[in-house]
């Protein structure tokens, strides 16, 4: 080999070892920016997993909350059933105590009657 194959050798070498020390860089900040990019997307997982167990939590409380409703408004109607079969059974009564005093009202008047002729 001449002495100006030798230079250009080394040139090229040299030429190398920049470009390779180029590279190198150029792959350490596409691994950090791949690192970041990885973190970003675990929190953002994480964050859509809490966001679905809010979600979950948020649907138990109105099952609850509507089952709790549709409970109270049977409960509701059940006792105002009640109430109305009560005073059905009431009326009844107060209109057979109110016939029993009628008729003996009408009786006392009658013999009243029957004893003044």
């Amino acid at each position: 080999m001449t002495t100006a194959d030798l230079l250009e050798a080394w040139r090229e070498a040299t030429r190398a070892a920049e470009l390779a020390e180029r590279l190198a860089s150029i792959a350490l900040s596409a691994s950090e920016d791949a690192e970041r990019n990885a973190m970003a997307s675990e929190e953002i997982a994480e964050m859509a997993e809490r966001a679905s167990e809010a979600a979950q939590h948020a649907a138990e409380v109105a099952r609850k909350a509507a089952q709790k409703a549709r409970d109270n408004a049977t409960a509701s109607r059940d006792t105002k059933l009640r109430e109305a079969d009560d005073d059905v059974v009431n009326a009844h009564a107060a209109a057979a105590r109110a016939g029993e005093i009628y008729h003996k009202a009408e009786a006392d008047a009658r013999a009243r009657h029957e004893s003044n002729s």
